[in-house]
């Protein structure tokens, strides 16, 4: 009987063992016949990660990221990281081929005790199936396919590759993906450099990343992380005194600031909407692209308090300053009472009496009490004469002379110590339970807005700012506001004019002219009669330049234009002569290039190079070869030794015999910034090349000669020799003083009613326009012309530009002959007035000027003027 039930059982056994075996293959078979190939997802991880763009200095200008991820490699991660997170986590990963039974079985009695899912039992190897093969679908036979993908995982992959997948791909709370990027965030510095107490507290993270987040909770974190110090305690990870060590030390989370607005954020956004449109948006979430720019950091911090500094004083001007009043003591009490606020809310606007303010004596950090209503409330801020300049007590690490344009958090910067009744705008910014106050920050809005942008001559952008405050306004005035430029325009009219045979001293007629219902006006409403064609530009006298367009015709001026490369729509109307169709300002600028460069039209270039993700160059500006400081001075020199040398030969008759083509071969191939003795593929990589760009070569600028010839060098030249006179003597005559830096030329801008005030100049190396206005195209305030409200922050800027781009001479060219008269050494297209034509058009100009009147010059026989104006 006892034999019978033995075999039965038996037999029972092997069956039931056979069928569970079926059973389980089966199982296996159903579900993972649709698993995905694990190596194909493996092998070719590549994670979301930060797209970083930097400047030309190499700094890191911006990131953008949809998960902000940096990969370290697993060698670099310290030991002790690594083992805080298994011992959390998976301790024994070292031991399981992908699942851990007795780790299923534990977490399932665990949950039953308690009746809720308190504890999991997936491993890490599961872990990084769950986030990087498969969804996060949460089922049961999610579960069967998490298993059997961990087992395969296993057999293909070591251990430590494992742990390089899920310590680079763990999400660790604050937006923060990888145990780097979550260091960088908390801490302050690489996951290389942490100790074992700021490893513990990242290892009790990924739990409930949100939870344990320490920025939002750190007494809560720093308990979770007391927990995972005694588990490496426990188990042998670390020794008691490390354990003791660890318990003690400190934990300092730093601020968490978005750099992307403290150099040039106009310009990161222009730069992110250039990646994306060009990669395509899939691929810039993805992310991984190191971009170089050419934009320059000190230029660009300069350029920006320049223009804050020039808005704030037309705003002063128009009675609109960042002090909104000043009230006596006596009538403090009723402007509390009237200036009820029941509830004080953090980023909102408020208006704040000043009830006292503490002059610091030792440093320029001062501090006004303040009255919101009846909440008392703290504003820190600093003086600041020569605003944006670098204060000593505020340490900034991109510049050595400025300021961060997003000031520092807390801290405000003004011209002046404020006084007891003043009442200024603030937003409340935080607050500060224990004293019972609000902190705050200055807070103006002026109603004018600015911008700036800077080309060097070899066409790379340095510097582009959009208007006055990118956190009021994101809107990018110096690339996407159509405004009309005004008297600007008028070098594009007179350089056709000049196409058409004109000379500077050709005699045009600054006289009264009424078009239909058009009639314009100088600015002085005055006219001079015969005026000479350089001294028309140069004083901008808009009757002369219509005179001028009506004899050239609108029709040819719009032509002539596109060799100008203009994007916009030029109307053909006699109000072209005064800028009367809109452009943008960075059209404006790559126009006025075309001057600086003798003729040639260089397309605007504001990326150096672009890496992927595997370091693979995308796009490359920089020509390949470097030059020292010593290969650029010497080609340099040989340039201008080539130039000297044969004027000589062509003074005496003769063609120079150099052969100049080594000087000019140097020439093609130097760029700004980029000198060095070694060819370009010794600096493929990003690291590499960010290391080249951070090197202070401070290298002289020399000018490549690149772009295409769009109008004549000889026509060039003159447009420069006439706009240097604007700034000697005409409307520009405010930056006379800039000479001594570098030869100078420009032209103001105006439109009618004050509403547009731009000047855009240059010098042999660098090109820069400043717009001023406003966004609803109402009047900047009578007399706001070009000269007055642009011009000071052009003034301001090139100051500092200047003193990296000095020096440098315009070319004259070889068509050039230069005569002197009267008025001056004047140059002359010889192929325009050959055979002695030029002093025929000196002596008739000379002529005009002496004993022309109006009457005699423009009325036929018979007319009086009225008819002369109808005909006109």
């Amino acid at each position: 009987m006892l034999i019978k039930l033995f075999k039965y059982l038996f037999y029972l056994s092997v069956v039931t063992i056979i069928l569970a075996s079926i059973s389980v293959y089966c199982a296996y078979r159903y579900y993972s016949y649709d698993l995905p190939d694990f190596r194909d997802d493996i092998s070719s991880y590549k994670p979301k990660l930060i797209n970083e763009i930097y400047t030309s200095e190499g700094y890191l200008l911006a990131e953008f990221f949809s998960e902000y991820r940096r990969i370290i490699s697993f060698s670099e991660i310290p030991v002790h990281v690594v083992n805080s997170f298994v011992a959390v986590e998976d301790r024994r990963f070292y031991e399981h081929r992908g699942v851990d039974v007795r780790s299923i079985f534990a977490a399932a009695v665990a949950n039953i005790r308690q009746r809720e899912i308190i504890r999991g039992g997936s491993t890490i190897t599961q872990q990084v199936t769950k986030n990087i093969v498969l969804s996060p679908e949460r089922s049961f036979s999610r579960k069967i396919k998490e298993a059997i993908l961990a087992y395969r995982i296993e057999k293909n992959l070591s251990k430590e590759e494992i742990l390089y997948l899920y310590l680079n791909h763990i999400y660790l709370g604050d937006g923060s993906y990888g145990v780097e990027s979550a260091s960088r965030r908390y801490f302050g510095k690489s996951v290389k450099d942490i100790n074992i107490a700021e490893a513990a507290l990242l290892a009790g993270l990924p739990k409930r990343p949100e939870r344990y987040n320490p920025r939002k909770n750190l007494q809560r974190a720093i308990d979770r992380q007391q927990t995972v110090l005694s588990i490496l305690y426990s188990i042998n990870y670390i020794s008691k005194d490390e354990f003791e060590s660890a318990l003690k030390q400190e934990i300092t989370i730093v601020d968490k600031e978005s750099i992307n607005n403290f150099i040039a954020p106009y310009f990161v956004e222009y730069i992110r909407q250039y990646i994306e449109n060009k990669f395509g948006t899939t691929e810039f979430l993805k992310g991984g692209y190191k971009v170089f720019t050419s934009i320059d950091t000190e230029l660009s911090l300069k350029a920006q308090w320049a223009i804050r500094k020039g808005v704030i004083d037309l705003e002063k001007r128009r009675g609109r300053d960042e002090i909104v009043k000043t009230i006596n003591k006596g009538r403090f009490r009723s402007f509390i009472s009237s200036n009820n606020v029941k509830e004080i809310h953090k980023n909102k606007i408020y208006q704040a009496l000043v009830v006292n303010a503490k002059a610091s004596n030792n440093s320029n950090l001062n501090i006004a009490s303040l009255k919101i209503g009846d909440h008392d409330a703290q504003l820190k801020y600093i003086i600041s004469e020569q605003i944006g300049k670098k204060i000593a007590e505020l340490e900034f690490e991109y510049s050595d002379k400025f300021l961060p344009v997003s000031g520092f958090k807390g801290i405000s910067l003004l011209y002046k110590q404020l006084e007891a009744g003043n009442v200024i705008n603030v937003r409340v910014i935080d607050s500060d339970d224990d004293q019972g106050i609000y902190i705050t920050e200055l807070y103006y809005k002026p109603e004018t807005q600015a911008a700036i942008l800077v080309m060097d001559t070899n066409g790379f952008i340095r510097v582009m700012v959009g208007g006055y405050d990118y956190t009021q306004s994101q809107f990018n005035r110096s690339t996407q506001a159509l405004r009309q430029p005004g008297s600007s325009f008028k070098p594009i009219l007179y350089s056709s004019a000049i196409n058409k045979g004109y000379t500077a001293s050709s005699i045009i007629y600054d006289i009264p002219v009424s078009i239909k219902d058009w009639t314009p006006d100088n600015y002085d409403e005055s006219f001079l009669g015969p005026i000479l064609l350089k001294d028309a530009l140069s004083k901008s006298r808009n009757l002369a330049s219509v005179q001028l367009i009506l004899n050239v015709t609108p029709r040819y001026v719009v032509d002539y234009s596109r060799r100008f490369r203009f994007s916009s729509k030029l109307n053909p109307f006699p109000s072209l002569a005064l800028g009367g169709s809109e452009t943008t300002l960075i059209e404006m600028v790559k126009a006025f290039n075309i001057f600086a460069t003798g003729g040639r039209y260089v397309e605007p270039k504001f990326i150096y190079r672009i890496y992927d993700r595997d370091g693979k160059i995308l796009e490359d500006y920089t020509k390949g070869i470097y030059f020292s400081k010593k290969n650029a001075l010497q080609a340099n020199r040989g340039m201008k030794r080539d130039r000297i040398l044969k004027n000589l030969a062509k003074d005496l008759g003769r063609q120079s015999s150099l052969n100049t083509s080594e000087s000019f071969l140097r020439e093609k191939n130097l760029t700004q910034k980029f000198y060095k003795e070694d060819n370009i593929s010794n600096y493929n990589t990003p690291d590499n090349f960010r290391e080249l760009l951070s090197d202070s070569f401070n290298i002289p600028f020399v000018n490549s000669n690149n772009g295409e010839q769009v109008i004549s060098p000889e026509n060039a030249y003159i447009m420069t020799y006439m706009l240097q006179k604007a700034v000697t003597e005409g409307t520009g005559k405010r930056a006379k003083s800039l000479n001594d830096k570098a030869p100078i030329a420009g032209k103001t801008g105006t439109t009618n009613d004050f509403t547009d005030a731009l000047f855009i100049g240059y010098s042999p190396k660098i090109v820069a326009g400043v717009w001023v206005g406003r966004d609803n195209h109402k009047t900047l305030g009578n007399k706001e012309a070009g000269s007055k409200a642009a011009l000071p922050i052009w003034i301001d800027f090139m100051d500092e530009a200047l003193n990296e781009y000095s020096g440098g001479e315009f070319n004259v060219p070889d068509g050039i002959k230069i005569i002197s008269t009267p008025y001056g050494d004047l140059p002359y297209d010889i192929s325009v007035c050959a055979d002695s034509r030029c002093e025929y058009y000196l002596e008739q100009a000379i002529s005009y000027k002496k004993n022309s009147n109006i009457s005699n010059v423009f009325l036929n026989e018979g007319e009086n003027e009225a008819d002369y104006l109808l005909r006109r």
